[in-house]
């Protein structure tokens, strides 16, 4: 029979597309949107350019094509089957759960997940790439005029999209590609890892002290992401987003003026579980600074193992316990929701602790884009767009991204309201939360999400309060808590949120320079709040930057 160079062109791009279409169709089921669908376009090219000798002459051509195959499909498979298991994608963060699970425990998971149609799925993966490869293998593998116009038609589309895209797109789309940075990323952060745990875990701060002279507590730490206050009812937002925290309203300490120091994750949170020695001086971790005061320790995240620079990561590094509930990779898109936190926080608490003294650090996904993949269907509450008020810049789909990022914050109050119902069992307890950083959701701009520099001050005003048992009340002192309950309204950054934890947690921290810091000190000198160099007091005085639109 005989084949056209098009006919020829058509398999062999056909060959190259079908490794992780099954991957990308998947993942669309797990996420209707249009990301997976730009991911696996963006990721065509890597594809197409490593096909290329397959039109080199035969029986060169012929052994590349049986080595493509054999090359793509191990990552297709695992791409393939990390979505299948944990509806995520593979990212650096799988190989973190990978390696730190014994050969017992990875066979005790695949026995368990494995089923017919896990089974029927991974024989997708195998035979999909094996359709257009044995058509490719029945025509006459040459090297003329053809095949030359192939080879160029491939590298001009492969530059051209790279040009129109970046190559940084054109590479990290691709699945292949994406797996083996994943590998290379883990090998790094390991190695820093095991670095900065060598250097810092004895890294303390002299003097501190327990002013509760080892009295039995429990201090729980929940660290929100994405938590915009001005769409909270408790702070005022028209739709009730918070019902049950407003029905505990009267029991906490609710922080009116509270912002995030960056509008991103990793530096927000690590400079918030940091505490300086003194001016100039090395950061010491707060996990330490607890260990120091004679407390147990933990760490549980329902997000991922590690973050952009490492740095959470290596912050709670030195912690009694790490627990890390989401054990998949790419985060965006998965449904890896709050309320796993609680089980696995009612089990720690059960435990019996040897000091009888704990504290709880809590890392939740919160708001975290994308939100619609944050909230269970139950909670899917504000589904009206009537009720939102009519701005230029909210045209089209930004109602329901609206719609879903209340829903999230709806979720987060459930959540938050379960653990402090739990905490109200437990003897001498206190809880704290606030979120990292804000996030604008077509407030005052026509985007929604974050970016690392001052254009909103919705990325910046952060929910923060505090709840106490009537223990933890009598332990603290009745002197002590008004003094925290009259701080509710001074205004601060929460790079701070290590006094103010330390101060929760009984802890006394040596000189003025740390009570100068803690708004809950009366000796708190609350100085100019400057993220990113802008004087926020300044520019976003009273309810300037909330309403109206930001050029």
């Amino acid at each position: 029979m005989r084949h056209t160079c098009a006919h020829r062109l058509l398999w062999t791009l056909l060959f190259a597309a079908s490794f992780f279409l099954p991957v990308h169709v998947l993942w669309y089921h797990y996420a209707p949107a249009w990301y997976p669908i730009r991911s696996y376009i963006n990721g065509l090219p890597f594809s197409y350019l490593f096909v290329i000798p397959a039109f080199f002459p035969s029986p060169f051509a012929r052994v590349w094509l049986y080595l493509y195959y054999i090359i793509f499909l191990i990552p297709a498979i695992c791409s393939g089957m990390h979505l299948w298991f944990f509806q995520t994608t593979i990212s650096p963060h799988s190989f973190f759960a990978i390696f730190d699970t014994s050969f017992a425990e990875a066979k005790e998971f695949v026995f368990s997940q494995t089923s017919l149609s896990a089974l029927l799925y991974l024989t997708m993966l195998i035979l999909v790439p094996l359709i257009p490869l044995r058509r490719l293998l029945n025509i006459r593998l040459g090297f003329g005029r053809c095949e030359k116009y192939c080879i160029g038609a491939l590298a001009v589309m492969t530059l051209t999209i790279a040009g129109i895209f970046g190559s940084y797109r054109f590479v990290r789309d691709n699945q292949a590609w994406s797996m083996f940075t994943s590998v290379m990323a883990y090998r790094h952060i390991s190695h820093s890892l095991s670095a900065y745990m060598e250097q810092n875990r004895n890294l303390t701060i002299p003097g501190v002290v327990d002013v509760w002279e080892n009295a039995p507590r429990t201090l729980v730490v929940a660290i929100g992401e994405s938590s915009n206050r001005h769409h909270w009812g408790l702070y005022g937002y028209f739709r009730p987003t918070t019902p049950r925290l407003e029905g505990l309203r009267s029991e906490l300490i609710v922080f009116s003026d509270a912002i995030s120091a960056y509008a991103n994750t990793t530096l927000s949170v690590s400079t918030a579980l940091s505490c300086a020695r003194g001016s100039g001086e090395a950061e010491v971790p707060l996990i330490n600074v607890f260990k120091q005061a004679g407390f147990e320790t933990l760490w549980i995240s329902n997000q991922s193992t590690i973050d952009s620079f490492n740095s959470i990561v290596q912050r709670v590094s030195g912690a009694d316990q790490c627990i890390y509930l989401n054990r998949g990779g790419d985060q965006g898109y998965s449904h890896a929701y709050d309320e796993r936190l609680l089980p696995v926080l009612k089990e720690c608490i059960n435990k019996v602790s040897q000091s009888n003294k704990r504290v709880i650090f809590l890392h939740m996904m919160g708001s975290h884009v994308n939100y619609a993949s944050r909230v269970p269907d139950a909670f899917r509450i504000f589904t009206s767009k009537r009720d939102i008020e009519p701005r230029p810049w909210r045209q089209g789909k930004a109602m329901e991204y609206i719609n879903d990022y209340d829903n999230s914050i709806a979720y987060t109050d459930t959540v938050l309201a379960d653990i402090i119902d739990f905490l109200q069992t437990v003897p001498d307890t206190a809880f704290l939360y606030f979120s990292d950083h804000g996030e604008e959701v077509f407030d005052t701009l026509p985007q929604h999400g974050h970016v690392h520099k001052l254009r909103s001050r919705h990325y910046l005003d952060i929910p923060f309060f505090m709840w106490l048992s009537p223990g933890y009340r009598h332990l603290a002192g009745a002197e002590r808590v008004s003094r925290w309950e009259a701080a509710c309204d001074r205004p601060f950054m929460n790079d701070i949120a290590a006094f103010i934890i330390t101060e929760l947690g009984g802890i006394s921290l040596p000189g003025d320079t740390h009570a100068a810091k803690n708004p809950l000190s009366d000796l708190y000198h609350p100085a100019p709040r400057r993220p990113y160099g802008v004087n926020y007091d300044e520019r976003y005085a009273g309810d300037r930057g909330l309403n109206e639109p930001v050029s």
